[in-house]
C-alpha cells in the first residue's frame, strides 16, 4: 500500500472520504464498497445525471453547473449524516476535466476545491482496464490525467493516498487507511 498524506496539523478526521482519479479507474466500485462497510452515506457523481439528462453535448457553462450540483449533495449528506461521508467523485474531477476540455476553470470551482483541503482524497490509479461506459471520453490518456490528479494533490498539499491494485487489494487498502480515522472520530 503506498500512501502518501499531506496533513494539516490540527486536523482529527475528514468530513468527506473523497475518491477521485480519471474516468474509470474504480472509483464508483471503491465509493460503494467502503460506503457499505463503513455505513457511510455515498454521494454519487452528480454529472451522471445531469449528463444523462442534459445530453453528452455540453458547454464550459455545464461543468460550473455540474459542480453546483455535486457540492450541494455533498453538503446535504454531510447535514443529514451529521458527520462524515464518502463521495464518488469531487471539485478535483471537474477541475481537471474543465482543463482537459476547455483549457480552463470557472473560479467558483476552484474556491470549492480548496474547501476540500481538509477532507481525504483516495486517487485511484488506472491500472484496471478502461470500461466504456455512456460518458467517458478517455480510454487512451488515463495515465496522463491520472499525472494530473497526483500533481495536482501534491503540489497543492493535499491529504491524499494513491490507491492501486485489483479491486480487492484497493478496497483492503483503503479500508486499511480508514478504519483508524473512523475510531479515531468515535473516540473524540
Amino acid at each position: 500500500m503506498r500512501l502518501i498524506f499531506f496533513k494539516n496539523p490540527g486536523l482529527k478526521s475528514p468530513q468527506r472520504i473523497v475518491i477521485t482519479g480519471p474516468e474509470s479507474s474504480g472509483k464508483s466500485t471503491l465509493a460503494k464498497a467502503l460506503g457499505d462497510k463503513f455505513n457511510l452515506p455515498v454521494v454519487e457523481e452528480y454529472a451522471v445525471e445531469y449528463l444523462s439528462e442534459q445530453g453528452s453535448d455540453y458547454s464550459f457553462e455545464d461543468i460550473l453547473e455540474i459542480a453546483r450540483g455535486q457540492r450541494e449533495r455533498e453538503l446535504q449528506a454531510i447535514s443529514r449524516s451529521k458527520g462524515r461521508v464518502v463521495c464518488d467523485t469531487s471539485m478535483l474531477v471537474l477541475h481537471i476535466w474543465s482543463e482537459v476540455r476547455f483549457k480552463k476553470t470557472d473560479p467558483l470551482i476552484l474556491k470549492w476545491l480548496d474547501e476540500l483541503r481538509n477532507d481525504l482524497f483516495l486517487l485511484c490509479k488506472p491500472d484496471i482496464p478502461w470500461e466504456p461506459g455512456p460518458y467517458r471520453e478517455n480510454p487512451h490518456d488515463r495515465e496522463d490525467l491520472y499525472s494530473l490528479y497526483l500533481d495536482w494533490l501534491r503540489n497543492q498539499k493535499y491529504w491524499f493516498s494513491i490507491i492501486e491494485g485489483d479491486r480487492d487489494t484497493r478496497f483492503e487498502n483503503a479500508s486499511t487507511l480508514i478504519e483508524p480515522l473512523l475510531s479515531q472520530s468515535k473516540e473524540s
